[in-house]
């Protein structure tokens, strides 16, 4: 018999991970909400067995030879199964395989680091024990968000920018996330601040960072040309309480110069190819003025993007922001205002400290609001993982993972421009993906980087009854019983000539399991395993 609504522990985990499995939520319920949230927050910098894991896969990869033309001497055919090896490559290796390509590397080389870095996210998010990092890596990920099309160096450099940008920062310090993020290949390219120079400074790093990434679209005060008073004391200075695009005018003269190892004039010469984050003087404009009231012509070189960074990180519209963005991914989109409060707290009175972002997610964890229940709408990317968690699928490197759910519009690093993709109800609910995501996870489930038997899952003592079965399923899944109509068409289901009580009729092992995997595609299709 289900419960009539699911636990504190239920609610709790599928709140801050990528799908509450039944054997995770018994765990939490004889240890405790408490310990488990304090072994999330302090995770291994590496966790030795995914990465294991994922140096043991392979995929595919096939392309046709390229003969010798013109100034190309073109490559050979490739037709193999090849490990992950890009996704542990360093960041001058990708920059200079990408550099040859179509010329003599095949393009698909240059494809395929994206098709390593998104079956390993997969993995990650599908298998890792540390939930609350995946989940706030693929948080801080579309906060930050890099559109894998617009730039081919940005899109290759995006393995680096999750392995040693975001990952390692999701519960640092956001002064020190900020930084890493700016001085980061990926982003460097993908908002074109690498070519930034002294004549024209380009705006669109300038811009997003104080609209997108700090301050938020609400501290815009218009396009007049003068900033308003300074009113508010933050990082030794008196800022203004928003920005203009005045100031939009002066960030890309602070940032011109910050730029990456791609060849181009430096000091002494012509520097490497690499895409190792360089300050060049020789793209530095220096003519930055005042910004948020505070005359940045006291400073010179690399420290006034320094100061511009510490200004914003501490500026109380990016608390505002950036705790209020966070809170409405982890509670819904009326998230409660009193918890959001005290993160608001947590991430002021920490500011300096190495785990700012950890203190502002354990406060977040801590109040009894975290069991309520569900009311987040999920991505079709999170049902899936979630689809696959809570079946114990065991998850290979997929060379689909690419472009698997890029139709629906949820694919990985697949959003083209800054703003990342929508994180409200109201943007999934009114995408007409089901039918889409049905026909998915049937394609995806029958793969065989996937697997998982579920006939050996399910009870024998229960297989000539629909409602036990539907039951035990909907229980694994959901954890409590869906809407009575949910419910009756899932026994309708399970009735029909060809539904799971006929096929387990027929003792025909593969009938069975083919009946069992579109019943708990079904459950995963309904409303109830949408919310999380």
């Amino acid at each position: 018999m289900l419960p009539a609504s699911p636990s504190f522990e239920h609610n709790a985990l599928s709140r801050v991970t990528f799908g509450a499995r039944d054997v995770e939520v018994a765990q939490v319920q004889q240890t405790g909400w408490s310990a488990w949230v304090d072994d999330q927050l302090n995770p291994p910098a590496e966790e030795e067995v995914i990465t294991a894991y994922l140096k043991a896969r392979s995929m595919h990869i096939k392309y046709a030879v390229q003969l010798p033309a013109g100034n190309s001497p073109g490559w050979p055919a490739v037709d193999e199964r090849r490990g992950l090896n890009y996704l542990f490559s360093d960041l001058a290796s990708i920059w200079r395989m990408v550099a040859k390509t179509e010329i003599s590397i095949a393009p698909n080389e240059r494809t395929r680091i994206q098709q390593e870095l998104n079956a390993a996210t997969w993995i990650r998010n599908a298998h890792s024990k540390y939930q609350l990092r995946e989940f706030l890596t693929d948080f801080w990920g579309n906060h930050f968000n890099i559109g894998r099309e617009e730039d081919i160096y940005g899109a290759a450099s995006l393995v680096d920018y999750d392995a040693n940008v975001i990952r390692p920062r999701v519960f640092g310090n956001f002064r020190d996330l900020l930084e890493a993020v700016a001085s980061s290949a990926s982003m460097l390219r993908y908002l074109n601040n690498a070519a930034s120079g002294p004549s024209q400074p380009t705006e669109n790093y300038a811009r997003e960072i104080m609209e997108l990434h700090t301050l938020g679209a609400a501290a815009y005060l218009g396009v007049g040309g003068a900033a308003p008073p300074p009113s508010l004391q933050v990082a030794g200075f008196n800022v203004a309480s928003g920005f203009t695009d005045a100031d939009v005018v002066q960030v890309a003269r602070a940032f011109s110069g910050w730029t990456v190892e791609q060849g181009q004039d430096g000091l002494t010469g012509l520097l490497p190819f690499t895409g190792k984050f360089i300050f060049n003087p020789l793209q530095h404009g220096g003519g930055a003025g005042a910004f948020l009231g505070v005359d940045l012509s006291r400073f010179t070189g690399v420290a006034q993007g320094r100061v511009i960074l510490d200004m914003l990180a501490a500026h109380p519209a990016t608390a505002d922001f950036v705790v209020g963005k966070l809170a409405r991914r982890i509670f819904g989109d009326s998230p409660p205002q009193n918890v959001v409060a005290r993160a608001k707290v947590a991430w002021i009175t920490n500011a300096s400290r190495p785990d700012q972002i950890k203190r502002v997610v354990a406060e977040f964890l801590a109040s009894p609001e975290i069991g309520q229940p569900a009311s987040k709408v999920r991505r079709p990317y999170e049902r899936l993982i979630a689809l696959l968690r809570t079946t114990d699928t065991i998850v290979s490197a997929y060379d689909g993972a690419n472009d698997a759910l890029a139709q629906i519009g949820d694919g990985l690093y697949a959003w083209p421009t800054p703003d990342g993709r929508p994180d409200n109800d109201a943007y999934w609910l009114n995408r007409s993906s089901n039918l889409q995501f049905w026909n998915q996870m049937f394609k995806i489930m029958a793969h065989p980087a996937f697997l998982t038997t579920l006939i050996n899952q399910t009870p024998a003592g229960i297989t000539n009854s629909a409602t036990q079965i539907i039951e035990y399923w909907v229980g694994r899944l959901v954890g409590y019983p869906l809407r009575p109509e949910g419910m009756q068409a899932l026994v309708d289901d399970a009735l029909a000539p060809f539904g799971v009580v006929a096929a387990y009729g027929s003792r025909g092992l593969t009938n069975i399991e083919n009946a069992l995997r579109r019943l708990v595609i079904l459950i995963a299709s309904s409303p109830e395993f949408s919310i999380r």
